[in-house]
């Protein structure tokens, strides 16, 4: 960016401005819980400044997207593969979550359906528009969105919907606030 003038600088400065509380909400989402959000944004912002400003993007917030995205799904395989070398190199441990929660069920998911979740329930956005952000096909991301949220209620022990003409209920309408005192 250092060959750029100071009038395109300062454009690129403001797209990224604009770009970035959404961009760190959704690195937020898709990241497992030991990533630094601002990470993967930083990581994602300094692969593409390498290979052009944002503003000769077609989409940059697609382009950040997916690239915030393959970083996440990098780091869980890293850490799968330590996962399974780990055991070898020490003796057994075993780790007691002491404040179970809700939202660890949505951290088993893979990164790519947490984003197809979060842009579906959150952001609000479409299949067709959560394909073009996410450089799926429509198709690819209805299955995904369909196979997440049943896992989802299978998991936090809910009922699967009937196919007939039943809304379905959002998971952002999850009551997370409960005690465990029933």
């Amino acid at each position: 960016m250092n060959d750029l003038g100071e009038g395109r600088r300062n454009e690129e400065f403001e797209l990224f401005d604009q770009l970035y509380a959404r961009l760190r909400r959704f690195a937020a989402v898709v990241a497992d819980l030991d990533v630094d959000p601002d990470d993967l944004v930083h990581d994602a912002l300094a692969a593409t400044l390498g290979r052009c400003a944002l503003s000769d993007l077609d989409d940059p917030s697609a382009y950040l997207k997916r690239s915030i995205l393959n970083a996440s799904s990098n780091h869980r395989r890293r850490r799968a593969t330590a996962r399974r070398f780990l055991p070898h190199l020490a003796g057994p441990t075993v780790t007691v979550d002491d404040y179970p929660s809700d939202l660890s069920v949505i951290d088993r998911l893979a990164p790519t359906d947490r984003a197809v979740i979060f842009l579906a329930d959150v952001e609000g956005l479409g299949h067709a528009a959560i394909a073009q952000e996410l450089g799926l096909s429509a198709a690819a991301v209805r299955k995904r969105a369909s196979r997440a949220r049943a896992r989802l209620r299978r998991e936090l022990g809910g009922t699967e919907p009937a196919r007939d003409n039943e809304p379905r209920v959002d998971l952002v309408e999850h009551d997370v606030s409960r005690t465990g005192e029933d």
